[in-house]
């Protein structure tokens, strides 16, 4: 029979026991999104992505009881190691990094399209490069993405210029502006809002932009499938938040552009002069490009991009675009009843 001295000395013990076994139980299971345990979403520069810097800054996520940590890089390179190395949840990818990152075997789904470069994606040349044709035994950096390899592609095609006649040297973003005012390149592939600075800074002249190729450069929200299959409710209030977002764009910009120009130490004109060169994707026009009955949908115009990263070796086999579009999450949201 344990005596009665025993029985006290061994409560503070157990209680003690049943703290750390509460900790160990609780903490690592406190779901993603939680104030304890943030998502965590990958972003560059490009300004299609600042809205998930203003849905942080303005509060939206809270608003949506999810709990974000929004992390920048200078390229898009460093963002596709963070997400593999699981750094990151997901991100803001185009289209054609998606498809890479799938192909690379690491499983992924497509919840959003986030834009279309309707300019915001550049070839621009130093001021006596007036014209594509030019570049013919000419240095041309880019960050050595798939998307610049395919804007630059359409570029020399258009020109009658093959790959052979110009040199290539890869400059990552965060490089751009001091390599083209050092001139070390005589034209850069490059995009928003460096592209717009360098263009109404620095005399650069604007020789072809993804407006020559409407609807073919597209940045998507991709979280790892693992990640997408356990936390769907998270990923909704993260799209709520994203949709509240592009409203206080439209109905707030002089704010806005002011959160942005702090963030990003850019003006706050350059800023909105970048928006002019993409169409953000809103939550109708997004539920009829996920839908695929649509005439426009995302699964028919993504083969355009299939299609060329195969033939550049860019991918070892064609993507199953019916698989990695998820679209139930945003056909489940109902935004008008958040109003």
């Amino acid at each position: 029979m344990i005596n009665q001295n025993r029985k006290i000395k061994l409560y503070p013990v157990l209680f003690i026991l049943a703290c750390i076994l509460s900790f160990v139980l609780v903490t690592p299971y406190s779901k993603p999104g939680s104030q304890e345990n943030s998502i965590k979403i990958g972003i560059n520069e490009w300004t299609g992505y600042d809205p998930f810097i203003l849905a942080d800054k303005v509060g939206f996520f809270e608003k949506n009881n999810v709990s974000v940590e929004i992390k920048r890089f200078a390229s898009a390179t460093d963002e596709v190691e963070a997400l593999k190395n699981g750094e990151i949840h997901g991100g803001g990818f185009t289209l054609d990094e998606a498809f890479s990152i799938i192909d690379s075997g690491f499983n992924s789904k497509i919840v959003l399209v986030v834009d279309y470069s309707m300019g915001g994606d550049m070839l621009v040349g130093q001021k006596e490069v007036t014209n594509t044709r030019q570049l013919v035994g000419k240095t041309i950096g880019f960050e050595g993405s798939v998307v610049g390899e395919f804007l630059l592609d359409r570029a020399l095609r258009e020109s009658h210029v093959k790959r052979n006649q110009v040199k290539l040297i890869d400059i990552q973003a965060d490089e751009w502006l001091s390599a083209f005012k050092e001139k070390k390149i005589d034209a850069l592939v490059c995009f928003n809002p460096i592209a717009t600075r360098l263009l109404h800074d620095y005399e650069a002249n604007l020789l072809f932009s993804s407006a020559d190729m409407p609807f073919e450069i597209i940045d998507v929200l991709l979280f790892s499938a693992s990640f997408y299959d356990s936390n769907q409710l998270a990923i909704t209030n993260i799209l709520k938040a994203w949709f509240e977002t592009l409203q206080y764009i439209t109905t707030d910009l002089e704010e806005a552009a002011d959160i942005i120009s702090i963030e990003k130490n850019i003006s706050p004109k350059e800023y909105k002069t970048s928006l002019n060169d993409l169409i953000s994707v809103d939550f109708e026009t997004n539920k009829a490009i996920m839908d695929a009955r649509s005439n426009e949908n995302i699964y028919k115009y993504s083969q355009v991009i299939v299609d060329f990263m195969l033939t550049e070796g860019l991918l070892l086999q064609r993507i199953n675009t019916d698989d990695i579009f998820q679209a139930e999450i945003l056909f489940a949201l109902d935004l008008d009843s958040e109003s």
